[in-house]
């Protein structure tokens, strides 16, 4: 999951994405409306032909729906619906999805995947072959996948995405049309939970020939749809429609007819959408709503639900700052050590909790609740003085506060995002004595390609988890990761980091994450940690049997949900 997944992430795979890259295709009937298309609605609600109909919201405006592309938890909550992943998750645990078994060899370093007799939407059989097609388009220089780095543990994968290889060398291979093995470089204890990325997901050959490999899912009519559901209509700027997959080889267990995907971009819009029943379900709503909401949750009338979402937010500094300021720790450190995280969470935010580490909860090494095991590596750094450190920082730089004028980019012009860019925009200005200006992005679509080129100083961004693994998090700072926003580089944290990858020991594991970790956030304070998400959400009580997953799969998983 940046705010592409930077807050994707969110969740490539999840929840891999919190963090948010995104833009946007069409399809349908093309006529645009503000937050979201009342047609579907209208549909939903006056269908009373035993029709079953869910309709909830997207936050953001997709760009494309390549699932290779998929980097961010919009774009992977729609594609992961959508297409057919090599596992499922359900109830936390693995359960077949594209593929009804595996094995991997003694060494690990093998994985072989049966298939499904599965089909796609327009009744096309599901080849070994579509899936190695995805996986090495994800390495595929011309299609720059942001994930790719994710995916380096597949022999030659990380050779054929820098150049230096060749992408028949990569060890993604289809023995026949039901059997694909993937060859590790490494033996992973997390592997298989990599499994049910959006960036593993089935794509034919013949549809990213040619032109066609940029231009994938840039359209609903384009694609092939391997899932549960297929994209209907896409209409920019206002909705996607999905309609059951009567091919998919589990359909016999998928009860929804249609799911409305309906843009609401501010949180207030969508709390009204709900209210009028427009809307069977919010995640992530603020203490005040839960508050206005309480005799209705109370009553029954509707559920309410409450988790750690394994995602979390900060503050993103441009370590390779052209104008030398956040290419400094000390200055770094300083404006994280600033920032009243708990006063944000209370008086702006109003939800979530305040995280003073990168890794959030929700995230297991082995069995173990990462975060419950290791303290939040700033609480150590906590009472420090900020200013004294931006004094420090300013000398080594060789400036004064008085040359200082940095400039905070938010991803759009939504009230929220407003709000929060001026809580910090105050909080610097007023500890150090020096002018912070706001930018604001066009959308979000620009916001992360914007970030992504290293064309701003700060911002707030996000991750979150694309598989159950402190992986997850700690592979975007590695040295040139593709969904390293904060253009980090540490020699010592990318040992470590590589070291966990395949370290058997899982207390050693943990330690090789917590010191890593403590470089990240503490040390050298590449990013500055905002918050943990801790979802409440709202759902309509007739809706059953829906998952919300915190870490794999769609956020909101859909495919045996119905409606009572």
């Amino acid at each position: 999951m940046f705010q592409r997944r930077y807050l994707k992430k969110a969740a490539a795979c999840i929840l891999s994405c919190i963090m948010a890259f995104s833009m946007a295709a069409c399809g349908g009937s093309g006529e645009s409306k503000e937050n979201g298309a009342s047609a579907s609605q209208q549909e939903g609600k006056e269908s009373g032909d035993g029709k079953q109909v869910v309709n909830i919201s997207m936050t953001t405006d997709p760009d494309i729906l390549d699932p290779t592309r998929s980097d961010d938890a919009q774009k992977n909550q729609i594609t992961l619906e959508v297409q057919e992943t090599l596992i499922r998750m359900k109830d936390g645990k693995i359960t077949p999805g594209g593929a009804k078994s595996w094995e991997t060899s003694e060494d690990g370093l093998v994985w072989t995947f049966h298939l499904q007799d599965n089909k796609y939407s327009d009744g096309t059989p599901v080849k070994a072959d579509d899936y190695v097609n995805c996986m090495l388009r994800t390495f595929d220089p011309e299609v720059g996948c942001h994930n790719a780095g994710m995916f380096y543990c597949i022999e030659g994968g990380e050779a054929y995405n820098t150049g230096k290889g060749k992408r028949e060398d990569v060890g993604i291979k289809a023995p026949d049309d039901q059997t694909l093995e993937i060859h590790l470089n490494e033996a992973l204890p997390y592997f298989l939970l990599m499994a049910n990325c959006a960036n593993l997901t089935p794509v034919p050959a013949d549809k990213t020939t040619g032109e066609d490999n940029l231009t994938y899912g840039s359209n609903a009519e384009g694609m092939m749809y391997s899932g549960p559901f297929a994209i209907e209509s896409w209409t920019r700027g206002s909705q996607i429609v999905l309609k059951k997959n009567e091919n998919y080889w589990d359909a016999e267990n998928v009860k929804l007819d249609t799911v409305n995907l309906i843009l609401a971009q501010e949180e207030n819009t969508r709390q009204q959408m709900f209210e009028e029943g427009n809307l069977d379900m919010l995640t992530g709503i603020n203490s005040e709503y839960h508050k206005k909401m309480q005799d209705k949750i109370d009553a029954k009338e509707v559920v309410f639900e409450e988790n750690a979402n394994p995602s979390s937010s900060y503050i993103c500094f441009n370590n390779n700052d052209p104008d030398g300021i956040f290419s400094n720790a000390k200055i770094r450190k300083a404006f994280s050590l600033a920032i009243d995280r708990e006063s944000f969470l209370k008086n702006v935010q109003k939800k979530n909790k305040p995280a003073y580490g990168l890794v959030p909860y929700g995230i297991n090494n082995e069995e173990s609740m990462y975060r419950e095991e290791v303290e939040d590596p700033l609480l150590k750094s906590k009472d420090e003085d900020p200013v004294a450190l931006f004094e420090e920082g300013l000398k080594e730089i060789g400036k004064t506060r008085d040359e200082i004028t940095v400039t905070f980019l938010q991803s759009n012009a939504n009230n929220d995002t407003k709000l929060n860019s001026e809580f910090f925009q105050r909080q610097w200005q007023e500890k150090f004595g020096i002018t912070v200006k706001i930018d604001t992005a066009a959308d979000n679509s620009t916001f992360n390609n914007t970030v992504s080129k290293g064309m701003y100083q700060i911002c707030n961004t996000g991750w979150g988890a694309d598989y159950n693994d402190p992986m997850t998090f700690m592979q975007c700072y590695l040295s040139g990761d593709g969904n390293n926003p904060a253009f980090f580089s540490n020699s010592e944290y990318d040992k470590l980091v590589n070291e966990a990858k395949s370290e058997q020991d899982m207390k050693t594991r943990q330690e090789k994450f917590a010191k890593a970790e403590d470089i990240l956030i503490n040390e050298d304070a590449g990013v500055a940690p905002l918050s943990y998400s801790f979802q409440k959400n709202l759902i309509n009580k007739n809706l059953k049997d829906y998952g919300i997953n915190g870490s794999g799969g769609p956020l909101i998983e859909l495919k045996n949900a119905y409606m009572e």
